[in-house]
């Protein structure tokens, strides 16, 4: 039973649920039934979904997870792939069922990131860019699936998109920070005889006359760091838009601020060790853009 529970990383599923609740925190009206009900539901679903993504990646991941972590409950025997399967797919149906009992824009977020999850894990991991920023959607979706619980999804909607593209930088960032140690796991695959595909793992990393290297890494700082800049550009405008006052100001000031210093630490870091840092920086931003927004409701 506890090799199910460590399927589903419960505590990254719980930061799922926390961001439905922020997302619908923005627009709540009052604490009544009407309004707690429906974020409730959603919180479980979305807990749920995110639970089944984690099982189905760990399904996929399984002939990689017996060289990097052998400890995990499939590649240790405690959870059989088969079952691990059957797991996932009774997650995602009740959590989108669930998701249907609150609204119909709930359940089609739901539907969507169940799909997002499936490729994600089974198509998408080792592709750049694109891969990250179907991470970056699903981390900023749970804002707008709290949002669109309550049937208000204008201010979740601006947070998820400024969420999504910081996070965009930041999952670039560490793909930069572990580009030695990701070196090593590839050219482990290979010699290894990893299941999937080689096509599939290449399209990271490539090999050439001088090794094994990361692909398009002269392009992918240039994308980090004009996503922080975009996300910058945006902020203001629930400000703009009189949808927050002053107080929202207050605190995205320093939040920009720590924004700009990461694009400065982006085009300076050349090692892990200033990559570590910038990434740290980033998640820092994203946090205060995070506060910034709740000061802004609240106050």
């Amino acid at each position: 039973m506890l090799g199910y529970l460590q399927l589903l990383r419960p505590l990254n599923c719980l930061m799922t649920s926390v961001a439905v609740f922020i997302g619908g925190l923005l627009v709540m009206g009052g604490m009544g039934p009407e309004v707690l009900l429906p974020i409730g539901l959603a919180m479980v679903a979305a807990f749920l979904i995110a639970g089944a993504g984690n099982a189905i990646n760990d399904y996929t991941d399984v002939e990689s997870d017996k060289i990097n972590k052998p400890n995990r409950p499939i590649p240790s025997g405690r959870v059989s792939r088969r079952a691990a399967l059957a797991y996932a797919i009774i997650l995602f149906v009740i959590g989108t069922i669930i998701a249907g009992f609150i609204n119909w824009p709930v359940y089609i977020i739901a539907v969507l990131n169940s799909a997002v999850l499936i490729v994600y894990s089974t198509h998408l991991q080792d592709r750049v860019v694109v891969g990250n920023a179907a991470v970056s959607y699903l981390v900023g979706s749970g804002f707008l699936f709290g949002g669109a619980a309550l049937g208000n999804m204008t201010l979740p909607l601006i947070l998820m998109f400024l969420a999504g593209l910081a996070n965009l930088a930041r999952e670039i960032v560490k793909d930069l920070e572990d580009i030695e140690g990701d070196r090593i796991g590839f050219m482990k695959k290979l010699t290894n005889g990893v299941r999937r595909k080689v096509g599939s793992i290449s399209q990271r990393f490539g090999i050439s006359k001088s090794g094994v290297q990361l692909r398009h890494s002269s392009n992918l700082k240039v994308i980090a760091a004009l996503s922080l800049a975009l996300a910058i550009a945006v902020s203001p405008v629930p400000f703009l838009l009189k949808i927050l006052g002053f107080s929202y100001l207050v605190v995205l000031i320093p939040t920009d601020l720590v924004f700009l210093f990461s694009i400065y630490g982006i085009a300076k870091a050349k090692r892990k060790k200033s990559y570590n840092k910038v990434s740290r920086l980033i998640k820092l931003g994203m946090f205060l853009g995070l506060v910034s927004f709740i000061i802004g409701v609240l106050v």
